[in-house]
């Protein structure tokens, strides 16, 4: 008898502290997330591309959601689905230009302008059977106009926070060369035509890159296995255009990584964290500062490769201009997939930012949880603060 009652206190005293554990670990912190006072902070946010699942620009609203930063104009909280400007996948349609107000924002995100393409009409048909690579596709929205960017520099004229990122330069999406050489200046950036991604499996890469590659050097597309490639526009013909490969024997690690500094905005992030998306080749001005850098680590081989094409071991991820007011990524830093579950959790990010320390994590979501959101809690910080300045007192 005294032996049975032993054993159900023990029994009593494990499932206590199971409950008590998972009380502390998923229910107290949604309760303290709840009485955090919210903050207001006003983000004007331009995306071009989204696609169905809001994808290029939810993980931006998520930290924003997840630090209770809300629209002082509204406020609420910022829906992926309807608080930006560009592309709506939900019934096809395209922001106007005469929506584009932003004098009142404290923070303009420029996410990506690529755009929306679609197959030409005749295509809807039985010559829709035909495989991807042989059907041409039209741009139907996207880029940035000549009005656009008065408007963008108009906001930057107010002294208030730009960020931009990959494929807000490139052409053709930009209507112009003018624009584009507008957008450059803005940043005290200048893209330099080549772009590159990490694959898990080259052979994975898109129909028209492997096209690319047999044209211009004559020989059988035959690479597998993770790496990387870069292509190279140097001129507007595919004939002039370098496909650089870098597979597994060019390369002494897979991924790119990314070499932070001491700067202000880079506290917290992680040094050399892997990089396993789309990335461009930038050169900055002098008035600029470069506080994030990529580096692909190559073997000899890679090496010969890369200095072939011209291209640096080492450029540019982040840089920054005028004392940090203006950020360019020179990567798709944004499009990260991000679970909404834990948005409305309390510190949810140390949790998993150990969960995603380790190296076998093959994706975005060691680069969004170690580098992108610590350096994104310093801009939201710094807005917020700066923005305190100019914006009146909430009444009590």
């Amino acid at each position: 008898m005294q032996r049975s009652k032993k054993r159900f206190l023990y029994t009593h005293k494990i499932f206590l502290t199971i409950a008590l554990l998972l009380f502390t670990v998923f229910v107290l912190p949604y309760i303290y997330w709840n009485i955090l006072p919210t903050r207001p902070l006003s983000l004007f946010l331009i995306d071009k591309t989204t696609a169905e699942d809001y994808r290029e620009h939810r993980s931006l609203f998520w930290l924003l959601t997840h630090w209770k930063y809300i629209n002082p104009a509204t406020d609420t909280y910022y829906d992926p689905e309807t608080d930006y400007y560009g592309y709506d996948p939900a019934d096809s349609s395209f922001s106007s230009v005469e929506t584009l107000l932003m004098n009142n924002a404290d923070l303009l995100y420029i996410a990506d302008t690529y755009g929306v393409y679609r197959y030409p009409m005749e295509y809807d048909s039985y010559e829709r059977l035909l495989p991807d690579h042989y059907i041409p596709i039209q741009m139907e929205y996207g880029g940035l106009s000549g009005q656009e960017m008065d408007v963008i520099e108009a906001f930057d004229s107010l002294g208030r926070m730009c960020i931009a990122e990959f494929n807000t330069l490139q052409d053709p999406q930009l209507e112009d060369w003018r624009t584009q050489r507008r957008l450059e200046r803005m940043f005290g950036v200048h893209y330099t035509g080549a772009l590159g991604r990490y694959y898990d499996d080259l052979n994975s890469a898109a129909r028209w890159m492997k096209d690319m590659y047999e044209r211009r050097y004559h020989t059988r597309w035959d690479f597998s296995g993770r790496g990387i490639i870069i292509i190279v526009d140097r001129t507007s013909g595919d004939d002039k255009t370098e496909v650089v490969v870098l597979d597994a024997s060019d390369l002494e690690h897979t991924p790119v990584f990314i070499r932070t500094s001491a700067d202000p905005l880079l506290q917290g992030t992680e040094d050399e964290v892997p990089y396993y998306y789309f990335f461009e080749f930038l050169t900055v001005d002098s008035s600029s500062q470069v506080i994030a850098h990529y580096e692909i680590e190559c073997t000899e081989n890679g090496q010969q490769k890369m200095a072939a094409a011209g291209l640096p071991l080492r450029f540019p991820a982040v840089v920054s201009t005028d004392a940090g007011r203006k950020l360019y990524f020179a990567g798709d830093f944004v499009d990260n997939k991000v679970e909404m579950l834990l948005t409305q959790y309390w510190n949810a990010e140390f949790l998993l930012t150990k969960l995603f320390s380790f190296y076998f994590v093959s994706d975005q979501t060691r680069f969004f949880w170690k580098f992108y959101l610590p350096m994104m809690e310093n801009v939201f910080r710094r807005v917020s603060e700066q923005s305190a300045e100019y914006r009146p007192a909430a009444r009590p």
